[in-house]
């Protein structure tokens, strides 16, 4: 399919699909659009209504699942409060350890005989938060043992624990290996200790440096790491050194993300107040992305998705993949967020109604989200596809119709223009400005089917 080949009426929708324009100048890359769309695309989608949540659940739980399936376990402990970070639950007291490890334990047998556990294997298992390593070496164990034994975990399975340096012990390592990780993440963030110091985090960068050194050590999981740009106080120089240093180590794969400052965290509120400077604007954040792009290049470390690099063939980045692809997500543990049959689920945030609730034998649920199967199969192909920098064509209109394609071409055509798309045979490919964008893409590409399957709707419902 070529983009040229649009038939479609491009005056009917030109309104509709003229606002996800980007503009065409120079730079691309630092001027496409004004600002990021969404931290994370396709994330739109209706609630129902409180009162359904549990016979919503049961009902997707009494499904067998087909396709793709990961597993996420959240851990709602922090030892402290990073300043950027939107996923801060509650400080790590070690009577509250226990007794959530217990809930945890049976929230996971609660329903593991139930058909969209049993239906097929588990192909990824994370363990996120929160802090995982927060957890005690013993109360780590206890939970990898019983997600072994509640969940259908595949042979090869990526079982991710992640962490912070500071206090992962030789103890908590020995015990996550015993219980089956075999992939570390660590939130680094930066090696410079004036940025990590100013963002609330522990330990210098010397410190850092030694302890990933006897992680990796071990030689028996991959060992990835998350950097972040963009943050206050962190020049184009300490970036290149971020990066650098990442890349002259022997991890197995590497992050490299955009800050986000999220308008409820700690570093909005002082941004805000003027006790620190500002973030980076959009224009040093691309020179940044073009930065590390250029480091890890040079460094010939394979590029796995838009944000994630692997040195080794030990990193495979799955369960992020499949996140990305909108596979099936089975959640447990206080704020933890799954998916199934289309729908989207998050687990009871507070912990004292999850604790409650696991007691009373319920599933602890705080949300649950509508969305059609065919909306979710839609969602996948195109925020799965931008995160690795391409998207299928033929697939797309395969799932949408030939129909809706054809009325979103010109939007391709547009972005072409702009230097954020090119053409190769039936897939259209993110340039590096694309890639830089690929989240505002995706989202303002969702955007516009959605607008132009309720057009083609409305006339039809009035006749």
């Amino acid at each position: 399919m070529q983009l040229s080949d649009s038939t479609s009426s491009f005056s009917a929708s030109s309104t509709t699909i003229e606002q996800y324009y980007a503009h065409i100048g120079d730079n691309p890359i630092a001027s496409a659009f004004q600002k990021k769309a969404a931290v994370h695309a396709g994330m739109q989608v209706p609630n129902l209504d409180v009162t359904r949540f549990q016979e919503a659940f049961r009902s997707l739980m009494d499904q067998p699942r087909s396709g793709k399936c990961a597993a996420y376990i959240s851990i709602p402990f922090c030892k402290t409060r990073c300043l950027y970070c939107g996923f801060f639950n509650r400080f790590h007291h070690k009577d509250l350890e226990t007794a959530f490890v217990d809930a945890l334990l049976r929230e996971l047998k609660l329903t593991s005989n139930d058909p969209a556990v049993t239906s097929g294997p588990v192909h990824a298992l994370y363990f996120g938060g929160g802090t995982p390593n927060a957890l005690s070496a013993e109360n780590l164990r206890r939970v990898l043992d019983a997600a072994t034994c509640y969940l259908p975990l595949a042979n090869d399975c990526e079982i991710t624990v992640e962490g912070r340096i500071h206090g992962f012990g030789q103890d908590k390592i020995d015990a996550c290996l015993e219980g089956g990780a075999n992939r570390f993440s660590i939130g680094v963030q930066s090696f410079d200790t004036n940025v990590r110091r100013s963002m609330a985090r522990i330990d210098d960068r010397e410190s850092v440096l030694q302890a990933l050194e006897r992680l990796i050590a071990t030689d028996q999981a991959a060992v990835v790491i998350d950097l972040v740009y963009g943050f206050p106080g962190q020049t184009m120089e300490i970036w290149e050194e971020d990066v650098r240093t990442a890349a002259s180590l022997a991890l197995d794969g590497a992050d490299l993300y955009q800050l986000n400052v999220l308008p409820h965290s700690e570093l909005a509120k002082r941004i805000a107040q003027g006790a620190i400077e500002p973030a980076a604007d959009m224009a040093r954040q691309a020179r940044m992305f073009e930065q590390g792009l250029d480091v890890m290049e040079a460094n010939r470390w394979k590029r796995l998705s838009v944000s994630h690099w692997g040195r080794t063939t030990r990193e495979r980045n799955l369960y992020n993949q499949l996140v990305k692809n909108k596979a099936h997500i089975l959640a447990f543990g206080c704020g933890a967020g799954g998916s199934l049959h289309g729908h989207g689920y998050f687990v009871e945030r507070d912990l004292e109604r999850y604790l409650d609730s696991v007691r009373e034998g319920r599933k602890p649920l705080a949300m649950v989200t509508a969305r059609p199967e065919t909306d979710r199969n839609v969602t996948g192909a195109i925020t799965g596809g931008f995160d690795v920098g391409a998207l299928n064509l033929q697939q797309l209109a395969a799932l949408l119709g030939t129909e809706i394609l054809d009325q979103c071409l010109p939007l391709f055509e547009q972005w072409v223009k702009a230097g954020l798309l090119e053409q190769s045979g039936h897939w259209v490919v993110l340039s590096r400005a694309g890639q830089f964008w690929n989240v505002t893409m995706a989202q303002y590409l969702l955007e516009c089917i959605a607008s132009l399957r309720e057009s083609t709707l409305t006339p039809a419902m009035g006749q």
